[in-house]
């Protein structure tokens, strides 16, 4: 879910055929617009998507080469306003390296960072045997070729992050733990960090959590918890940190807001009960402990957490039906509380 220039949210989904969009009307009218359906040519299934300070929304997904073949590609779209069309979806091509071997294949789903400051757009996808691969767009617009960022193949997914003013910068995933892979400049990256923490595999998020600083959250396959890692500098705690959190389920979602003038990080998850979760706690402070509270929401699942224009947070799901259902803070009273439940319409 994100928020447009204007401070309309939009919430996202995958769909049979593509893309689903809610959308927030625009004030002073309320209630939202959706799902519309945009769909994606030769769509299989995998999306991700980023967004830009300028308020656009780049999407990837995997989609089904045309001529047939049965081969794979990656595509590229854009969202540039809230509530309008997308563009065109932009072939570009099967990921491969130079010299490696035939019919490589995606080992996860492929991931957009957004510098925020130059606007270069970066797609990142993990192959099964040749290693970590990066295709750029530059300010300009034009897209350069399949680089390899790192040699080594990794089972599970890949999360990257361009914070601002900083380098790229992505945790790669695989049963044994995670390895964190840190931009160098000259489109060279090293591993940074090799952290011997199992992770559940399509549990893993990221925050920009300070300057140049870059939270990961996962969870422990024990007990299906959370838990945070940051690289340690002077002053800010680092390392493997535990949120709680127990019996938790997929993807947390989690984003940076305003509580009684602290900045906090809030994280929303499928919890246990079969209903949304969440914590909140002053940013980069985990070892301070974490305290969950129900949002009730029974049969709900995959939350995202955005802040409106207003500073509340909100947290929307899809219920037991699929049907998209918010929720929002309500400032009137003491605490993270919020209101009911509702479907937007």
């Amino acid at each position: 879910m994100f928020k447009g220039v204007d401070g309309r949210l939009t919430a996202y989904a995958c769909g049979p055929r593509g893309l689903l969009r809610w959308t927030e009307a625009p004030a002073p009218f309320a209630g939202w617009t959706g799902p519309e359906a945009f769909e994606v040519p030769g769509w299989t299934g995998p999306l991700a998507m980023a967004q830009s300070r300028e308020g656009y929304v780049h999407f990837v997904a995997v989609t089904q080469a045309p001529d047939g073949s049965g081969a794979t590609e990656i595509s590229v779209a854009t969202q540039f306003q809230s509530g309008r069309g997308i563009t065109d979806w932009h072939r570009l091509g099967t990921p491969a390296v130079s010299g490696g071997p035939a019919g490589d294949s995606l080992a996860g789903p492929p991931r957009i960072v957004v510098n925020q400051r130059s606007g270069s757009t970066h797609v990142i996808v993990s192959l099964r045997h040749g290693g970590i691969l990066r295709r750029s767009r530059n300010e300009a617009g034009v897209w350069g070729g399949w680089k390899q960022l790192a040699p080594q193949p990794y089972e599970g997914h890949v999360i990257p992050l361009m914070p601002a003013g900083g380098q790229l910068e992505l945790l790669a995933l695989g049963p044994a733990g995670a390895d964190r892979w840190a931009g160098i400049g000259q489109g060279r990256f090293q591993l940074a960090d090799r952290i011997s923490s199992p992770v559940v595999p399509g549990s893993s998020a990221v925050c920009e959590t300070g300057p140049r600083r870059v939270t990961y959250f996962w969870r422990y396959p024990g007990d299906g918890s959370l838990v945070a890692w940051r690289a340690a500098q002077p002053g800010v705690q680092g390392g493997l940190m535990g949120l709680g959190g127990a019996g938790g389920r997929g993807i947390p979602g989690v984003v940076r807001a305003v509580i009684g003038g602290y900045d906090c990080t809030v994280i929303a998850q499928s919890a246990a009960d079969g209903g949304i979760e969440l914590t909140a706690y002053v940013t980069e402070n985990e070892s301070y402990g974490t305290w969950w509270a129900s949002l009730a929401g029974r049969g709900a699942e995959a939350p995202q957490v955005a802040v409106d224009p207003a500073g509340r947070i909100v947290v929307a799901a899809f219920d037991e039906d699929g049907a998209l259902v918010v929720a929002r803070q309500d400032t009137t009273q003491e605490g993270l509380a919020f209101g009911p439940w509702h479907t937007p319409a």
